[in-house]
């Protein structure tokens, strides 16, 4: 489509001496025009995608676990096999959602790993390029969707109205599209699906076929009304093109997330049985149309499921009977019925809530006359839907934001009327300058905006994504270079998916090649359980939260935690006179049940390299594994408060390196600004500390007792905590 297209497509006011022109060139009378040169398309365009190349390449923050779980990991296996070490989540073992999503990812790491092969490029800078290749594609779909949402409003408003520019501002200093249109949730897609579906809907089919007995609009030669008045004969063609784009696009959004056919639904009935008086040719292009490319988009989800899932299956339906009628979701949380009202809009648009709320009132309260013209008409079916849809969703108990976000685009041209108006002495022809107190509120308002958007991307929930980058980088430091490559195995103390994992840690092993292993704690739902079942039912990291001790007895190898090369130092392992370290013999049974865990994901749990968890936990795992030879080694922050009291406080990390432990002491003494005094283990000192520096039950009470031999006291006998791995009767000093 060349510059010149995309900006007849961009808006329809356009002055005209015809009496007959004018009334099918419509626009909204309040909206004045802006004194700002025309924005050309494509340049608009190529901003848009440069921003949110650098919104998706600079965001630090994890938000929800189906960014990863619901796309990028169902991508990995997609693009190297079941055996690459994805994290498959119920959902796909079930077949509940279509692989269409991940498939396009999948594809995107093939090309990505295609081009490392091609290039011969290193370990690293692979991993670099495929951590950067599916945050640059949903980049680009986010910059779609941003483009859309401003061609929509040229359309409605007129190309060079300040209404128009003003939906371009709030698309730009969205706080929640800074946060979120650049992750790879389905819904942002489904967002970016459905905008350009609504563009090419069309919205001059709704308004009756004659105004004040002249025809609305002109017919093409299918008998169909046009949006726009033909110049040549090879533009006749033009409406059903663009229908069947709108048409193709509403039907991924629904394979993506079925919910997105209330949408369509309500535009279908308002359009065409609401009040329809159009030509029978449209009725009759529409259904066929319809059908078309509908059964089109369904068999090709249908094939690509089928190579997916090695199966033929029917995600949508399945989706449908588990998350809504089964309301299997309400096992992730139930929200109030006014969570939409109450949360939802103000969530998603923070600042322009006022603005969208005046932007209702108006599309209800105006005055039209009979025959209502395109724009006034696609504003009112824009709000029908932005009222319907959430009163809708709020049947269901399971409530997310994220679910409302394809009205976003739709919430910003409502908004960009009233906005407009605030913004008129700012944007209009006017030479005047502005008001102070309006320039002091937009300052306020655009400052509020850009604060939100730095600490929902940059500072909250920001210690995971990093977490990711530390372990790949102390693999291809420690174990990938050295002289016997190991693989490196982590472990995760946390609630449910709450950290990325192959899509981030990358690495997998392979018969040639060493890489990142780990477990963490689950969250299955109940599935096929009655209604007394699922209220007495506890997932892995429920029960584990509710008694982490018990749990870590029950879940945990036996097996002492040790580091590849020999148990890692602690109170079963102390130092002697002679330097050498006397060690319990290796069970080769247990390691052998190591391995089976490795290979098939059953029985307990081995002892990782790196253990890690939220400051929250921190006192009780000092309590659980006091003894053994886990330190701390890293500690990052994470967020000054969260809703959800288990992902409290810093993210820590213990490892069994020695070496290491000591480095994070170091660091530890140089930020507080004492001098470091960290010395090696020496013959004696592992009765009052761990190699790592956990404290021993009884060592504070034995340096106080130091004396009482001398007096003729009982000699203090030092009992040490027993880990339940280790049998040790009370030590005398």
């Amino acid at each position: 489509m060349s510059t010149h297209q995309l900006q007849a497509e961009g808006g329809i006011a356009h002055s005209t001496n015809d009496a007959k022109d004018s009334a099918t060139k419509l626009t909204l009378a309040e909206i004045k025009p802006t004194r700002w040169p025309q924005l050309d398309a494509l340049s608009v365009l190529f901003f848009l995608i440069g921003l949110r190349l650098l919104n998706a390449l600079t965001i630090q923050t994890f938000f929800q676990p189906d960014e990863y779980f619901q796309a990028l990991e169902p991508a990995w296996r997609w693009a190297f096999g079941s055996e690459a070490g994805a994290w498959i989540t119920w959902e796909w073992k079930h077949s509940l959602r279509s692989a269409i999503h991940p498939a396009i990812f999948g594809m995107c790491y093939d090309f990505a790993d295609s081009i490392a092969a091609l290039l011969d490029l290193g370990h690293h800078t692979r991993a670099e390029l495929l951590l950067v290749a599916p945050k640059t594609l949903q980049a680009i779909f986010a910059a779609l969707g941003d483009f859309y949402t401003w061609t929509l409003a040229g359309y409605i408003y007129g190309a060079q109205s300040t209404a128009t520019l003003s939906t371009l501002l709030l698309t730009i200093a969205s706080p929640w599209q800074w946060f979120c249109s650049t992750r790879t949730f389905s819904n942002s897609l489904e967002t970016t699906l459905t905008i350009c579906a609504l563009y090419n809907w069309p919205w001059h089919w709704a308004q009756p076929l004659h105004r004040n007995g002249v025809a609305a609009t002109d017919l093409d030669d299918h008998g169909v009304r046009v949006r726009e008045r033909p110049n040549t004969k090879s533009k006749a063609t033009d409406e059903v093109t663009r229908l069947r784009r709108s048409l193709l696009y509403a039907a991924v959004a629904v394979i993506l997330r079925p919910t997105n056919i209330l949408i369509w639904m309500i535009l279908t009935w308002s359009t065409f049985v609401s009040s329809w008086s159009g030509p029978v040719a449209e009725y009759r292009m529409f259904g066929r149309e319809t059908v078309l490319c509908g059964s089109v988009i369904l068999l090709f989800s249908t094939f690509v499921d089928r190579i997916f899932y090695e199966a033929w299956v029917c995600p949508p339906l399945n989706f449908l009977r588990v998350n809504v009628f089964q309301s299997l979701a309400s096992f992730y949380g139930n929200n109030d019925w006014h969570y939409y009202i109450s949360q939802g809009y103000p969530l998603l648009l923070t600042t322009a809530l006022p603005f969208a709320l005046i932007g209702l009132c108006r599309v209800w309260s105006t005055k039209h006359e009979e025959a209502k013209p395109v724009a006034s008409n696609a504003l009112r079916l824009l709000s029908k839907i932005c009222i319907i849809v959430p009163a809708a969703f709020s049947l269901i108990s399971h409530k997310e934001v994220r679910f409302i976000y394809p009205l976003l685009p739709a919430l910003h041209i409502i908004a960009a009327s009233p906005l407009a108006a605030f913004l008129q002495p700012f944007l209009g022809q006017s030479s005047a300058s502005p008001p102070f107190g309006k320039r002091v509120l937009l300052f306020f308002l655009l400052s509020l905006n850009v604060g939100i958007s730095y600490y929902t991307s940059q500072v909250h929930n920001s210690g995971l994504i990093p977490l990711t980058s530390y372990l790949r980088s102390e693999f291809e430091s420690t174990y990938l270079t050295s002289a016997k490559p190991m693989n490196m195995t982590i472990g995760t103390l946390m609630p449910c998916h709450s950290t990325p994992w192959r899509s981030h840690l990358l690495y997998q092993p392979t018969s040639t090649l060493p890489g990142i292993r780990g477990w963490a704690l689950t969250c299955e739902p109940p599935l096929d359980l009655n209604t007394t079942e699922k209220e007495a039912y506890l997932d892995e990291a429920d029960l584990f939260y509710a008694n982490p001790a018990l749990w870590v007895k029950k879940n945990m190898s036996r097996h002492i935690p040790t580091s590849q090369n020999e148990p890692a130092p602690g109170v079963y392992a102390p130092h002697h006179q002679s330097g050498k370290i006397e060690t319990i013999p290796r069970d080769m049974l247990a390691r052998e049940r190591e391995e089976q865990y490795w290979a098939i994901g059953e029985g307990r749990k081995p002892w990782p390299d790196y253990l890690i968890f939220f400051a929250q936990l921190e006192e009780m795992m000092q309590a659980i594994l006091r003894g053994s030879g886990y330190a701390e080694c890293q500690r990052l922050f994470n967020s000054h408060w969260h809703d959800d009291w288990r992902r409290q406080g810093d993210v820590v990390v213990w490892c069994l390196d020695v070496n290491k432990q000591q480095l994070q002491q170091e660091r530890k003494a140089h930020k507080d600004g004492r001098k470091a005094e960290i010395k090696k283990d020496e013959p004696g000192t592992a009765g009052e500390a761990g190699a790592g520096g956990q404290n021993i039950l009884g060592a504070a009470k034995a340096k106080a007792n130091e004396g009482d031999k001398e007096k003729g006291k009982e000699p203090f006998r030092r009992v040490v905590e027993k880990p339940y791995w280790k049998h040790r009767e009370p030590e005398e000093d």
